[in-house]
């Protein structure tokens, strides 16, 4: 008992230690998006991208799902038929519904296989707008807290707090980093 108790008192000095005395501030970084023109830039990106992608989804599927509306109606047609026709038809048209339902699965597979490297490139584009403005907001963080004595800047969204689950918002240092960005 009295070594775990003493094992616990040193992890917590070694970890609090090098933090007393240190000023830390914190950044919205929705904010920061929203409220800077190079975050804006970002978000239309990634809206813009986003929204070619759903027009490439949707163009893509749309024969697809029309091919697959009249597959299920011929399969139905077939269900109720079926006790009207001869062995051999039956089985023909059954073999023709299942060679269709065959190919269209492959065309299922090849589509999403188009759309997976779509949103690949989508990706890769998008990282391309938003590294730039990562770059940037991590200079502009850094030159905040060289300038305001800070040893820590911690990204922090108080609508949606995931890590730090309060901070003070005297500290919130957002619109500084937005002033530094030029916006």
């Amino acid at each position: 008992m009295k070594l775990s108790t003493i094992a616990v008192f040193f992890v917590i000095t070694a970890f609090a230690a090098p933090a007393f005395g240190q000023n830390i501030a914190w950044f919205n970084p929705n904010k920061l998006l929203k409220n800077s023109a190079a975050g804006k830039k970002v978000i239309a990106s990634q809206q813009t991208l986003q929204k070619k992608f759903e027009n490439e989804r949707k163009a893509a599927e749309k024969p697809l799902q029309t091919e697959k509306d009249q597959i299920e109606k011929d399969w139905k047609a077939f269900q109720e038929n079926q006790s009207v026709l001869n062995a051999k038809e039956r089985k023909k048209r059954l073999a023709a519904l299942k060679s269709r339902y065959d190919n269209w699965v492959e065309k299922v597979k090849k589509i999403q296989v188009k759309l997976a490297k779509l949103q690949q490139k989508l990706s890769a584009d998008f990282q391309k707008v938003a590294e730039p403005f990562s770059v940037k907001m991590k200079k502009a963080a850094a030159s905040v807290a060289a300038s305001n004595g800070y040893a820590y800047i911690i990204a922090h969204d108080p609508a949606n707090p995931t890590v730090l689950l309060y901070a003070k918002p005297s500290l919130d240092v957002t619109e500084k980093i937005i002033a530094l960005l030029g916006e």
